[in-house]
């Protein structure tokens, strides 16, 4: 009996010695890459997690891939992707699998499915992109960093690699009952955690910069190819904001921002407007609803009736009408007013 505890108190010394030599950190996001295509565990993948924003991007050798910050970010978001519903996570040979996890207060074994494990995983994914890219975003789009840091900015948050990403994470689907859906946001903001909540501000600025958009300071090209490179680029950028409008229209009105677009009212152009009568469109007169009047439910007939029972999008709408008129009729009246005024100075011109 001595022996054996003698031989497990020598095997227990050697184990905390060799453990303590061999140590380092992550040498740069390549191999970190590499480390996450061969975690299995969630313990190792968590961890990974938790570090992959701090890791260099700079390459040890030419052999090694060239990562940037794009490459960094896209990892994170397709991680993520699930984080509030495990259903999006479940894979069809995951079976009856279940993995031990611990014990609750009382002893009992705990165990979780593989889909519950991957929500953890992405749910981490998820409060890292919070803290390290949503958090950040409202000083990039304010553009106190100058042009070239608000260049820098726009040119990766909608770039052909990372725009159709961040729209496919916040994907509009249609859940239960046909309703629609943002996939990655929960639907309530008593739901909504501090990151969760950083997320929405997110968009909230990204909403900001796509119809506020402001013309930087050309960069200098030395020569013709750079110049029109640029401009091809800059055409691209447009067509790509463009596209997106309708996707954000329905951001904003499933988090209640419509709001957002008071400034830029008068700017939508008809896409937007009709993906707003068509959001407005979607509501309905309940026959559980006593005010609605009616002995059967059924969608809104129009405009005015969705107004009735109180859709933003409708009352935007409408809104928008009133503006645009009364734009027009003040624009008239003040032209008129200068032809007078111009007529009134020529009349006096020729009176001598």
């Amino acid at each position: 009996m001595e022996n054996d505890e003698s031989t497990l108190k020598k095997e227990d010394a050697n184990f905390y010695q060799e453990s303590l030599w061999e140590i380092r950190t992550i040498r740069n996001f390549c191999e970190w890459v590499s480390l996450w295509q061969k975690s299995e565990t969630k313990e190792q993948k968590l961890g990974l997690l938790h570090v992959g924003f701090i890791v260099s991007l700079q390459r040890f050798s030419i052999f090694e891939k060239k990562y940037d910050e794009i490459d960094r970010l896209i990892p994170y978001f397709a991680i993520a992707n699930g984080w509030d519903d495990d259903c999006l996570l479940e894979l069809l040979e995951d079976g009856s699998k279940k993995y031990f996890v611990g014990y609750d207060k009382l002893g009992s074994r705990i165990t979780k499915m593989p889909k519950e494990l991957r929500q953890e995983v992405a749910r981490k994914a998820f409060n890292m992109l919070c803290l390290n890219y949503f958090s950040k975003v409202e000083l990039m789009v304010s553009g106190r960093r100058g042009d070239e840091f608000a260049r820098d900015w726009e040119e990766a948050i909608t770039s052909e690699r990372l725009f159709p990403v961040i729209q496919n994470f916040f994907m509009v689907q249609k859940g239960i009952l046909n309703k629609i859906e943002i996939r990655n946001l929960s639907s309530g903001k008593e739901r909504r955690s501090h990151n969760e909540q950083q997320a929405v501000e997110f968009l909230l600025n990204l909403a900001r910069f796509i119809w506020g958009r402001k013309k930087l300071s050309e960069p200098y090209y030395p020569n013709k190819d750079e110049e029109k490179k640029y401009r091809k680029y800059l055409s691209e950028l447009c067509v790509r904001i463009d596209l997106a409008k309708p996707w954000m229209i329905e951001i904003l009105n499933y988090i209640d921002r419509l709001d957002v677009l008071q400034k830029w009212m008068l700017d939508l152009d008809e896409t937007c407007l009709k993906k707003l009568k068509e959001i407005a469109l979607r509501n309905e007169l309940s026959e559980y609803d006593h005010s609605h009047f009616v002995k059967k439910s059924r969608p809104v007939a129009n405009l005015d009736e969705a107004c009735y029972v109180g859709s933003r999008a409708a009352w935007f709408l409408k809104e928008h009408e009133l503006k645009k008129r009364e734009h027009a009729r003040l624009k008239g009246i003040r032209e008129a007013e200068e032809k007078i005024a111009e007529a009134n100075s020529r009349i006096k011109e020729l009176a001598g």
